[in-house]
């Protein structure tokens, strides 16, 4: 009962943010309901109900022994993230220019909703065989190490707990020793900490300005025994030139996303609107959103969109300026952190095409569309449990104008993408252009396309075009021996095989990537590498 179980209320919304948590920090294994639900003091039957809702909407699944683990939707938010936000685009970027310059580990570290913690964003390694090493999504104290402390010179003291831990004999804990820090190096606009937090570190940081209401910094870290105070002036000057530079790339990033006006749908669930709010702030990480564009996205009225608004900025999940517009925050960031780029298609979407080949007891396979190069490839298959059976030759290029998984990638390309000479493998290939212009016709308004022999004469299959963010990803298809087309209902299998290309597409798919979206020009605005 998403509704009657607070579905629109923030502690309804925490709930599902807590776990969603619990499930990243625990991304190499997954949970237990029990388990889950002991950890974090909650109602075991509401646990379950909210882990199954959000196995639904792709954000969580569950592994070979009915663990739950992260979703593929939360894989895909998180690389989204990753490869449009200029924390992560430009800021590895600078990050790898100073490490190259140093010759030391370079970190940028956002601040956290907790004013005690902040977290590695991007980190990057110089080659030397003993180096300073903090994972991506790493939480550190901010008042003990470097990158934490110059948060704190920009942001303060304020809100700290008077009990905070000692980490090392070096470790300040009392907010006058803090700011004795703070003040040292004051006049460089920057931080020098050396054994505070690691007793063998020893690291310079400069404070970062991410938005009005998120703070950050850069630092360069080395073990402390090569640490030189000699290079304290020049490393802050580089430091600092990098933030100045990271700045401007934040700067340039941030139009008011204002779309047209819909009618909210306020019978959408809290996780489905979670989900929503999810792709909005993903799919337009460095930019400030309003409350027209998140009401419209979420499909609710504007006290409910005001709610887990609330909620999503309490949690870190977004922040908000002084124009009532928000933004990616610092948690959500720490997630995409945590999480990584998927660059695997396959391992996203395996299983949807395991299910499929479980489903109809056919070999299934993935060919893939390269948008630079043009080209196609079946990239992995799932076979059927037979005797006899059809296996797909992975890595091959495959031809666009001959067989189903070629055609129902061709058919939605365009016109001047077409093969010039029509290549015949057997004598059902298609040859004539006047004749596959008809056929890529019929693809595209059935949806589904077929090939009887025209690759490989013993072959016959059925196929499924799936897209990302509106453009053509690869197809999904079927193959059976042609022995066996009368034992088969070609269009059972189409049925079967639309389902699925459809729900790859949604899974893949952070903007409307429906063929209709992509005519009226309002699909694509950020673009995903086919293979991701």
């Amino acid at each position: 009962m998403e509704q009657a179980d607070q579905g629109t209320h923030r502690d309804g919304a925490a709930e599902i943010f807590s776990i969603v948590e619990a499930l990243i920090g625990r991304r190499n294994y997954g949970w237990g309901v029990r388990e889950l639900a002991d950890h974090l003091g909650a109602n075991r039957s509401t646990v379950n109900r909210l882990l199954s809702r959000l196995v639904e909407e792709r954000l969580a699944s569950r592994d070979v022994s009915g663990a739950y683990v992260i979703g593929p939707r939360l894989k895909v938010l998180a690389t989204t993230i990753q490869e449009n936000h200029p924390l992560f685009v430009a800021g590895g970027r600078i990050l790898s220019h100073l490490s190259a310059t140093t010759g030391a580990t370079a970190v940028l570290a956002v601040e956290s909703p907790k004013p005690e913690e902040c977290f590695v964003l991007v980190s990057k390694e110089p080659t030397s065989p003993v180096r300073y090493t903090l994972p991506a999504g790493t939480t550190l104290p901010t008042h003990a190490g470097a990158l934490g402390l110059a948060i704190l010179s920009r942001r303060g003291t304020a809100g700290l707990s008077k009990h905070l831990k000692t980490f090392t004999a070096d470790s300040r804990t009392d907010v006058n020793g803090i700011q004795e820090v703070l003040d040292r190096y004051a006049d460089l606009n920057a931080v020098v900490s050396i054994g505070q937090h690691i007793p063998d570190a020893a690291g310079i940081a400069v404070p970062l300005t991410i938005t009005k209401s998120v703070t950050g910094s850069i630092s360069v870290s080395r073990p402390r025994n090569e640490f030189r105070e000699s290079d304290i002036v020049s490393v802050a000057r580089l430091l600092n030139r990098a933030a100045a530079e990271l700045e401007a790339n934040l700067d340039a990033q941030y139009p008011v996303a204002d779309p047209s006006v819909q009618t909210p749908n306020p019978s959408t669930t809290l996780i489905q609107r979670i989900s929503r709010l999810l792709t909005a702030l993903c799919a337009n990480p460095a930019e400030e959103l309003n409350m027209q564009y998140l009401t419209t996205v979420m499909g609710t009225r504007s006290v409910a969109t005001r709610r887990l608004i609330d909620a999503a900025c309490e949690a870190g999940l977004m922040t908000s300026s002084q124009t009532s517009s928000f933004s990616a925050g610092p948690t959500l960031l720490r997630w995409a952190a945590a999480l990584g780029c998927s660059t695997s298609l396959q391992n996203l979407i395996d299983e949807d095409l395991q299910a499929l080949s479980a489903d109809t007891g056919e070999t299934v396979g993935l060919a893939i569309y390269d948008h630079e190069t043009q080209n196609a490839h079946f990239a992995s298959t799932y076979s059927a449990v037979r005797t006899i059976q059809y296996v797909l030759e992975l890595d091959s290029q495959i031809p666009l104008h001959a067989g189903a998984a070629g055609k129902a990638i061709l058919a939605h390309l365009p016109e001047q993408l077409r093969p010039g000479a029509l290549k015949s493998f057997t004598e059902r290939t298609i040859t004539d252009p006047k004749i596959l212009t008809r056929e890529l016709g019929i693809i595209r308004t059935r949806g589904w396309a077929a090939g009887d022999g025209e690759r490989i004469p013993e072959a016959y299959g059925v196929a499924a075009p799936f897209f990302i963010n509106g453009l053509i990803g690869g197809s999904i298809t079927i193959t059976i021996a042609r022995y066996r087309i009368d034992e088969v209902s070609a269009d059972k299998l189409a049925e079967a095989i639309v389902s699925t290309a459809r729900k790859v597409t949604e899974l893949l798919s952070i903007t409307d990537s429906s063929p209709k979206a992509i005519k009226s020009g309002r699909s694509c605005k950020v673009e995903t590498r086919a293979a991701l």
